[in-house]
């Protein structure tokens, strides 16, 4: 009887310590899964937190691009409106010279025709 006492009371604390240990894992294990859970959304946040710092980052360098985009653009849209002015100017100055030119040959032109008349003139003049 003392054998199986002493056993008893052996066994006895190696059964609870073991089932102890076994409610201990498990809740361990939960809490493990917890703080796993806790950190894994708090990893995912900072993932999302990234994300849009990123994308906001992104922006910001898409919309500075597009501003000196435009600002180049409207350079260019000023030389060329300096250029076609110039152009232009040059096209006016062409024409007039052309219409100057062509009344100065219309005025040559009757200038001769006035000296052979009066060529004429003379000669007849000075038949008579």
């Amino acid at each position: 009887m003392k054998k199986k006492f002493a056993m008893f009371a052996l066994i006895l604390p190696v059964t609870f310590f073991s089932i102890s240990h076994r409610v201990t894992a498990q809740d361990s294990t939960a809490s493990n899964y917890e703080n796993n859970a806790q950190v894994d959304s708090l990893t995912q946040a900072r993932n999302q937190e990234e994300a849009v710092k990123v994308e906001e980052r992104r922006k910001a360098e898409n919309l500075s691009d597009l501003k000196l985009e435009k600002k180049e653009t409207r350079g260019k849209a000023k030389e060329a409106q300096r250029v076609e002015r110039d152009a232009s100017d040059a096209a006016s100055a062409s024409r007039m010279a052309y219409r100057k030119e062509k009344r100065a040959q219309r005025t040559r032109e009757q200038a001769d025709k006035q000296v052979k008349q009066a060529e004429k003139a003379r000669k007849i003049s000075d038949r008579n």
